[in-house]
């Protein structure tokens, strides 16, 4: 029979040895080391690359801004002298007192002082052309600007942006200039669309409501009012707008912006110029030579 050997104290005396650790060594040190610097110098030259994109963009998206801001100061800049020298050539078309020159200037701060933003930029193109249908066609200033206000909302409507109408004229058959076509607008309460005319620009449009009203007797008779509420009231009796609250809305406005002075200030800068011509004496045509 075979012998059987317990070895149950030799397995229970024997030491389990443990696994080396695993070393690099000198090379695997290196090339992890080279391997590691390599993967650290690619992310600090895309991040440069990155940054550096990102840089020039944002600097010329900077630089374009601050361009398109000061081209835009600069031509707002002169906008606002060319207003200014058109309404000092109106004022000394009219008047050489420095009174009065004064006198309508302060007016006209106190006016643009009742606005600011949008509406001050509006009234600010909007007086010198207000003024001029004044002076030359005795339609009050205040009834001018009343209704521009009023119908194109300080210029902000698409007929006043895009095609110069703020007033809400529309382009019957007899017109025969440009046209706003198929524009959205309420007629007897109704939503509908109409022709409207369309200008070349704010002066042209002024203008053009100006020339509306004298070519049409209805309304033609009224000129000469020298209150912008009594003219419109006139106008709206004699079948301008059908809106129940048109004169009320205007007779705010009026009042807000202090328009009614505007309208004083320029009679009474007219009536003293005709005071002065009245008073100047006539020349007389020099006597005939006689004959010796």
């Amino acid at each position: 029979m075979p012998q059987v050997v317990d070895l149950t104290s030799a397995i229970a005396r024997k030491t389990f040895a443990k696994k080396p650790k695993f070393r690099l060594g000198l090379f695997g040190t290196l090339v992890v080391s080279n391997f590691a610097w390599l993967i650290l110098f690619g992310i600090a030259v895309f991040s440069l690359v990155g940054v550096t994109r990102f840089s020039a963009a944002l600097s010329k998206s900077y630089l374009e801004e601050k361009w398109n801001s000061l081209q835009s100061r600069l031509a707002q800049k002169k906008e606002i002298e060319e207003r200014d020298l058109r309404i000092a050539r109106l004022i000394a078309s009219h008047s050489s007192d420095t009174t009065d020159i004064l006198g309508l200037a302060t007016r006209i701060s106190k006016i643009l002082d009742t606005t600011k933003g949008r509406q001050r930029s509006f009234l600010e193109n909007a007086i010198p052309e207000a003024m001029l249908i004044q002076t030359s066609s005795q339609i009050p200033a205040s009834a001018v600007l009343a209704m521009a206000i009023f119908e194109s909302g300080y210029g902000n409507s698409m007929l006043a942006k895009d095609y110069n109408n703020y007033f809400g004229m529309k382009a019957f058959d007899s017109w025969t200039g440009p046209r706003a076509l198929n524009m959205p607008t309420r007629d007897s309460g109704e939503d509908t669309t109409a022709d409207f005319r369309a200008y070349p620009s704010l002066a042209a449009g002024f203008q053009g409501y100006s020339q509306f009203l004298l070519s049409n007797e209805r309304y033609r008779k009224f000129v000469g009012e020298k209150s912008g509420v009594k003219f419109v009231s006139n106008i709206l009796a004699a079948g301008y707008c059908p809106d129940p609250d048109y004169l009320v809305h205007i007779r705010d406005i009026i009042q807000k912006h202090g328009l009614d002075q505007l309208d004083a200030a320029l009679e009474e800068i007219v009536d003293n110029k005709e005071s002065v011509a009245t008073a100047l004496p006539v020349s007389q045509p020099p006597a005939p030579a006689v004959a010796h």
